[in-house]
């Protein structure tokens, strides 16, 4: 099973050798559409890596991009995060998609790199999303996912270095880890612009 989340671009997810929720192949064009309550997880020092994936999330809402790196270890890392908190789910119920849950994708997307030879201090992340979709009083779930993540990086000592949260439009994000750039476009607007 192990060979099934190993392609030739080494996309490692070793905490979900029995989970579905690894993407672990790009397309032929070396893209990874990210899908809600799912993670990618690169280890680019690999022999195997010969052209570094971007990784796609469209409509992207009130939903947190949480992407992770370690430069000097050559370690990429990105989940879309759906809620808050897992706090929910009662019983002990073990959670079948951690990484839809900002209180469990931090913790775990950081564990996972460090499992492929990241390290905690040069672990940095980007985040994007968090927008208020809905123009309501009663729901502000991208404002509580945005504060969670912050809190739960915060806690883990892990320094944000480029952001692009809130507001009332929903983005499209590229990340391309062959430079570790970052690209944005809100919904309605037709050009991508860089995060820097």
């Amino acid at each position: 099973m192990l060979n099934d989340l190993i392609s030739p671009i080494n996309f490692i997810g070793t905490a979900s050798i029995n989970r579905n929720d690894c993407i672990c192949r790009g397309d032929i064009k070396s893209e990874i559409i990210l899908h809600i309550a799912h993670y990618v997880l690169i280890n680019s020092d690999s022999k195997l890596n010969l052209n570094p994936p971007k990784i796609i999330i469209y409509g992207l809402g009130s939903c947190i991009a949480l992407i992770l790196y370690d430069l000097q270890n050559k370690i990429f890392a990105m989940s879309h995060i759906l809620l808050p908190h897992s706090d929910n789910i009662k019983n002990n119920i073990q959670i079948r998609r951690p990484h839809k849950f900002a209180d469990c994708s931090v913790k775990i997307l950081v564990e996972n790199m460090i499992t492929q030879g990241a390290e905690n201090q040069n672990i940095k992340a980007v985040i994007v999303g968090g927008s208020k979709i809905f123009q309501n009083n009663f729901n502000n779930v991208g404002a509580e996912n945005i504060k969670v993540v912050k809190f739960e990086l915060e806690r883990l000592k892990i320094r944000i270095t480029r952001e692009d949260v809130g507001g009332k439009r929903g983005r499209t994000i590229i990340y391309d880890t062959k430079d570790n750039s970052v690209y944005v476009k809100p919904t309605g607007e037709e050009e991508y612009r860089k995060l820097v």
